[in-house]
């Protein structure tokens, strides 16, 4: 069987297991007592177990089994939860996770067996004194020790025996008294799997590759081609060539699950054997052929690397409204290529234009439906930091809790996979920078549990992500201090800064204020991270601090980078795009009316001083020989701060389609993107953020 098919379906699943029993053991940490928790924690570990071991992951398959088995005692009142149990079923699910990170890299599990966590796992059961009872409650996953009595004890009954009675041909005849004379064993078995199984020939294909790795499969009945086609019943026979003693071949077949029993002994040429006419023996050598180029193939598809990642589950009804909008564009085309057969001229015209008419309403309602399907809860992006904030909490020592809202917004997809380590940096940041230590804050009067909250919503076309914290706030003298003291200001600039200029030194690279260098901060990688990746995303970052008090970091993002509206302007003949969600207003202003501030343009709009950016200057445009009295000016924003844009001509409002420059192309940053133009033209976007 070719399983690297289904190795997407697996690491998708595998993902939601593990982030559901992160969950449910922080709510079983705060609650021990709670049996549905404990329920829902034996049931999503035995998934893992049943899923790894169709996969022939087998470490993970062990490590989820004897997870399973500590939560099935709990599940029956034998065992009870506590603080060490905790701990160790987290240091387990780290473990499955570096499992399918190496799965999603190599498609192999790796071969760190993880012995140590499995032995505290083990030490969990054995300080309740019920060991030797779930080691008797484990089924044939795990490896079994049993001694050569009681192999003869299940080989007794010859019904059983079946190897017995498979026919062998010559070159097989003579494989095995070469083995033989050799030292070598051959063994005889029959292997009976459980009724209730469902996928009986991935079971299969995990004996014959578990079998393939301590000797050497010369006949199966039935043949390998109908046990990978499901052509057999609950149970198959095989004679094996193996250095291996009988037991350890059992143990390695036993340790399938869903395998129900194992029937082996020795095996001896029977004196009456049929010989196989040389045409029988011809066909099984093509068997065999074909067995191991199938088996090529699947080893060369399980190196490459899966691609991961690529899915987004989407309601049915968004599917049936693409559907049927697209249903909607084929009877459009159909209009438009009737009208293009009309002879009358004015009656053609007519309808091709009420024709336009309905292909736009329709392409508007497409794209609206297309982008509700890229859209995706960021749940999915900030379901895995309470684990993280408890993992912090024990490592700083400080009491801690996470409070999030919010998780219900949507963003749309390529957003999303891209905000996950901005987010978890600023949230490591407010907890080893913001909060203060337990005995500090008692001492200044605030609650013993300090409070992060992450809150999310939908403002417009961005969406605003807040992370909050109740610690002591941004000390902008000690920021600057650090600054002169790393080099990266000098102290008459320090003197010279406002608090808003001093907290942005914090997003310069290598820069951080932790004055000893740990595993959670101090190397000045983190905020820098965050700046760049928003900025990248077309978003911007806010910081706001009061000392003594908390800091909230405010980060806005478009709601998609795939489709957006935006306003196109002409410098000199030339045609540029700029966002409209950056746009603030549009002026008319008087070239008298331009002032000089520092050698530098601006004009005083409404009793706010906005510094002028020349595009035609930028973007090195010929100059013009005699300049208008009246500039048109676009007025963008960026977080607080405001630059007007000067520009020769509005064309209008637009929806366009951002198509990237790609890599050969080397561009000054203020240039986002391109789009592509009714008539064929290209005009590059302009990337506000950058110019402010």
């Amino acid at each position: 069987m070719d399983l690297s098919q289904y190795l997407e379906i697996f690491i998708d699943e595998t993902k939601e297991h593990l982030q559901s029993l992160n969950e449910q053991v922080l709510i079983l940490e705060a609650e021990p007592d709670n049996i549905d928790t404990v329920n829902e924690i034996f049931r999503s570990a035995h998934s893992l177990k049943g899923m790894a071991g169709t996969m022939g992951f087998k470490r993970m398959q062990r490590l989820t089994h004897d997870m399973e088995n500590v939560f099935s005692e709990i599940r029956n009142g034998k065992m009870s939860v506590t603080p060490d149990l905790v701990d160790v079923v987290f240091k387990c699910l780290d473990a499955i996770e570096e499992y399918l990170t190496c799965i999603v890299e190599t498609s192999d599990e790796g071969d760190n067996d993880n012995e140590e966590i499995i032995n505290m796992l083990n030490a969990c059961l054995d300080s309740n004194g019920k060991a030797s009872e779930a080691q008797d409650s484990g089924n044939a996953e795990q490896p079994v020790k049993e001694s050569t009595e009681s192999s003869e004890v299940s080989v007794a009954d010859d019904d059983k025996r079946k190897f017995l009675r498979i026919d062998i041909a010559d070159f097989e005849k003579n494989a095995i008294t070469e083995a033989k004379a050799k030292n070598m064993n051959v063994f005889g078995v029959t292997v009976y799997i459980d009724e209730n199984c469902i996928l009986k020939a991935a079971r299969a294909f995990l004996v014959f590759k578990g079998l393939e790795n301590i000797g050497e499969v010369i006949k199966s009945v039935p043949c390998v081609q109908d046990i990978e086609d499901e052509k057999f019943e609950f149970d198959f026979s095989m004679l094996i060539i193996s250095e291996k003693s009988l037991d350890e071949v059992k143990k390695v077949i036993a340790n399938v699950s869903e395998v129900k029993e194992v029937v082996i002994e020795d095996y001896e040429i029977p004196k009456d054997i049929e010989v196989v006419s040389s045409v029988q023996v011809k066909e099984e050598e093509t068997d065999k052929k074909e067995e191991t180029k199938k088996k090529n193939t699947q080893a060369a598809k399980s190196n490459a690397k899966p691609v991961a990642n690529r899915s987004v589950r989407v309601d049915i009804e968004k599917l049936d409204d693409l559907m049927n909008l697209v249903s909607e564009l084929i009877i459009a085309k159909n209009g438009l290529v009737s009208v293009s057969n009309q002879e009358d001229n004015r009656t053609s015209m007519q309808s091709f234009n009420e024709q336009i008419e309905y292909l736009e309403r329709i392409t508007t309602n497409l794209h609206e439906s297309v982008m509700k399907v890229r859209m995706v809860p960021i749940e999915s992006v900030v379901n895995r930091f309470p684990r993280m904030i408890r993992d912090l909490s024990k490592k700083l020592g400080k009491e801690m809790e996470l409070i999030m809202t919010g998780e219900e917004t949507e963003l749309d997809r390529t957003v999303i996979d891209e905000i996950g380590d901005p987010l978890m940096h600023m949230l490591r940041n407010a907890a080893d920078h913001g909060l203060e230590p337990t005995i500090e804050r008692l001492k200044l009067g605030k609650p013993q549990v300090g409070t992060i909250r992450l809150n999310a919503y939908q403002d417009g076309n961005n969406v605003t992500i807040e992370v909050e914290d109740d610690g002591s706030g941004i000390d902008v003298e000690k920021v600057k201090a650090s600054a002169v003291k790393k080099g990266h200001i000098t102290e008459e600039q320090a003197e010279m800064m406002q608090e808003k200029e001093a907290i942005d030194l914090l997003f310069r690279p290598a820069f951080s204020t932790a004055e000893k260098i740990s595993d959670v901060s101090g190397r000045g990688v983190g905020l820098d991270v965050v700046k760049n990746k928003i900025e990248g995303l077309g978003g911007d970052v806010e910081v706001s601090t009061k000392l003594g008090e908390g800091t909230k970091f405010t980060i806005r993002l478009p709601l998609t980078l795939a489709i957006i509206q935006a306003l196109m302007v002409e410098v000199r003949n030339e045609k540029y795009a700029i966002p409209l969600n950056s746009i603030v207003t549009i002026e008319d202003v008087l070239v008298s009316d331009i002032k000089y501030v520092k050698q530098k343009e601006v004009i005083n709009l409404r009793g706010m001083v906005i510094p002028l950016v020349r595009l035609d200057k930028i973007l090195d445009c010929e100059p013009i020989e005699e300049e208008p009295e009246n500039l048109v000016i676009v007025i963008v924003k960026k977080g607080d701060k405001l630059a007007g844009l000067v520009i020769d001509n509005l064309l209008g409002q637009q929806e366009i389609v951002i198509k990237p420059l790609g890599k050969y192309i080397n561009i000054h940053k203020m240039i986002s993107g391109a789009t592509i133009l009714g008539d064929g033209e290209v005009a590059l976007i302009i990337d506000s953020n950058s110019l402010v």
